[in-house]
């Protein structure tokens, strides 16, 4: 198996949630299974166990690891709140082999997810759970402040090794939207010097054509006046107006020819291709559903619709735990675009979505977008009129 095809089977959405893989359940089911065993007494610990009570506790500091990435802070708390029921309830016993990996994972979730400020209201939450750790494992009766000092910094390094994760995808994403941009500006120059080098090609064109005009309206206005007197000189008037007429149609020729062989012979996108679209541009979990009566749309409009959906998917998380929904709908006099995913947080949200919002505008189309949660929708209307497609 490549480490692609391991990364996405461990974070593949469970339970409906984008954010909560089958790795995050087996971590949770080894993490928990652990402490019960440690609890109760199904492994000895030289240290006292408990019952069933013991067993249950013990999961309030192992269980939460299952949504530690879809909301650290609530996971933090949990945590907290577990150690510190573990404390007053079942003060002394062994936990900390389940306990503290549960601490550095949702560490690490916190760096990976959370602001500022949260964050630091996670760490802190953090802190009180390795507190309480310290007074009521045994394993560190006597190294309650070696715990702090020594359990503290690694949870700050796990924090910090998710913000650099997080700034690293952030970055990635930047970069790709700054791709389509300069490739889209790529193309926009190409048309303009297209177009530029056609209106000189037809300026130039159109002086050609009225000189030859005026040498054929010269050559024949001669032939009329010497066919009564010198029929030869006519014969060879309307010998040349001919000759020059077929060297003008030929002329005509290459120039339309050369006019065609400048345009781009690469095939624009088109909404057909929206899947390789997704499986390119995204390493997440993308789904592309069409509904309604599939059929050939304007070019402009298959265009824009392809790039409209390119850019909303710019405003959204880019990594395999993620679940992206693209549905197509062919309404009679409209085409609908919906984006469905969670929302990115460093990426230039705003950039996207208005590059989208502008391409919309172009066909007479609105574009809404809204976060819900931790999940943003962005609906897309183009109509299919005629003063428009």
């Amino acid at each position: 198996m490549t480490r692609r095809a391991l990364t996405r089977a461990l974070t593949y959405p469970v339970f409906g949630l984008c954010d909560v893989g089958t790795g995050d359940v087996a971590l949770a089911l080894g993490l928990s299974a652990f402490g019960v065993t440690l609890t109760s007494g199904l492994v000895n610990t030289g240290h006292p166990h408990g019952g069933v009570v013991a067993s249950i506790a013990v999961l309030f500091m192992t269980a939460p690891v299952l949504f530690a990435r879809r909301n650290p802070l609530l996971a933090a708390t949990t945590l907290s709140l577990g150690a510190l029921v573990n404390l007053w309830l079942i003060a002394h016993m062994v936990r900390c082999g389940a306990a503290l990996p549960a601490v550095f994972f949702v560490a690490f979730a916190i760096g990976l997810r959370c602001r500022r400020r949260p964050a630091v209201v996670a760490m802190a939450l953090l802190g009180v759970n390795l507190v309480s750790q310290g007074y009521s494992d045994p394993n560190f009766a006597s190294v309650k402040a070696a715990l702090l000092v020594l359990m503290l910094p690694i949870s700050i390094g796990f924090a910090a090794g998710g913000l650099l994760l997080r700034q690293h995808n952030s970055a990635v994403a930047t970069l790709r939207a700054r791709t389509i941009e300069l490739r889209d500006q790529r193309e926009r120059n190409a048309q303009l010097a297209v177009a530029a080098d056609r209106a000189r090609v037809a300026g130039e064109f159109d002086s050609y054509l009225h000189d030859q005009v005026s040498d054929i309206a010269a050559t024949a206005r001669l032939g009329q006046e010497t066919i009564a007197s010198r029929p030869d000189l006519a014969k060879d008037a309307f010998i040349s107006i001919q000759s020059t007429g077929r060297a003008t149609l030929v002329h005509m020729r290459n120039v339309v020819g050369n006019l065609r062989d400048d345009a781009s012979t690469e095939p624009q996108p088109v909404l057909s291709q929206l899947d390789r679209l997704l499986g390119r541009i995204t390493r997440a979990d993308a789904r592309l559903r069409v509904e309604g009566d599939p059929r050939l749309l304007p070019p402009g409009v298959e265009l824009s619709g392809y790039r409209i959906v390119e850019q909303a998917l710019l405003a959204l998380e880019n990594y395999p735990a993620a679940r992206i929904d693209v549905v197509v709908d062919f309404k009679p006099d409209s085409l609908q675009l919906t984006v469905v995913g969670p929302s990115a947080h460093g990426a230039d949200v705003r950039a996207a979505l208005g590059a989208a919002t502008e391409r919309a505008a172009l066909h007479g189309g609105t574009l809404r977008t809204e976060a819900q949660g931790a999940l943003r929708k962005t609906v897309v209307l183009l109509p299919l009129v005629a003063g428009h497609a």
